[in-house]
């Protein structure tokens, strides 16, 4: 278990917060799991507790009962839901999509910093996460559809170069699917299977935004767009992330995709549970 401690906005109010993350434990000693991160829960709230924090929250899987409850144990409550949707890349012989360019991409953030108004766990300096993206070649750019009055905008993380995933082990069923696919893949709109010890490079989607009357089909078709843009780049993998209760963007479902659910689990320490809508932070997730 770690965490990092941050400066976020709770009620509109400058608070320190820490992030835990990495809540997990070796399966050779998951027989006293429960004990051994209970202690290192304490012993990291501690820690959060010197370096000033008020709030210690993180991300736990849906589906893990053992660590939602240690922090369920440790004081911490659910105050809400995101999903992650994740994607294959597709091939399509087109020209690619532009991201916004140089002199637009202030533009873009101020739409971000407009849209998570009010939103609490939002970082307090917003293009500051925006600038050191850039800064660092995570942020890929901002890409953006409008017409009329609708509009859908993503911007678009590329972890590759410090991350890479590898395929550890495939079922039968995907294997066979690898095969019937994969030799028309190049060709086709069609999602490419990796093979078992392949690397697989993935683009993580943020700040999705959509609106007017189209907006919902707006982000379809920009999502659409994006994957056939992460194919030519050599991408496989794309990821998008957003909180599922409203007003957060609905992730769309029409695509073939597996969708996640985290839980936010907050324990206040010196501040009150956040109570509006949340902002997920690329750098927490």
């Amino acid at each position: 278990m770690a965490f990092a401690l941050k400066d976020i906005l709770l009620s509109g109010s400058p608070t320190r917060a820490a992030y835990f993350y990495d809540l997990r434990a070796a399966p050779d000693y998951r027989g006293s799991m429960k004990r051994g991160l209970y202690r290192l829960w304490k012993a990291a709230e501690e820690e959060a507790i010197a370096g000033g924090a008020a709030l210690f929250y993180g991300f736990v899987k849906e589906d893990n009962s053992a660590s939602l409850r240690v922090t369920a144990k440790g004081g911490a409550s659910p105050v809400g839901t995101f999903g992650i949707l994740s994607l294959s890349s597709l091939p399509r012989r087109e020209s690619p999509l532009p991201p916004l360019a140089e002199g637009e991409i202030p533009l873009g953030i101020q739409a971000v910093e407009e849209a998570s108004a009010g939103h609490d766990l939002r970082p307090l300096d917003l293009p500051e996460i925006y600038r050191r993206g850039r800064e660092l070649g995570y942020l890929r750019g901002i890409w953006r559809l409008e017409d009329g009055r609708s509009f859908a905008q993503a911007s678009v993380w590329d972890l590759s170069h410090v991350y890479r995933g590898v395929v550890l082990r495939m079922p039968t069923s995907l294997t066979l699917l690898r095969l019937a696919l994969n030799p028309f893949a190049a060709l086709l709109p069609l999602p490419r299977v990796p093979r078992v010890g392949e690397k697989v490079a993935y683009w993580s989607l943020f700040d999705l935004l959509r609106g007017g009357p189209n907006g919902d089909a707006l982000l379809d078709r920009l999502i659409r767009r994006l994957q056939h843009r992460a194919a030519q780049e050599g991408i496989q993998l794309l990821t998008a992330f957003s909180y599922l209760e409203p007003p957060g963007t609905p992730l769309p479902r029409r695509f073939l995709g597996k969708l996640l659910r985290y839980r936010t689990m907050v324990k206040p320490i010196a501040a009150p549970l956040p109570e509006g809508p949340l902002y997920l932070d690329v750098r927490d997730a």
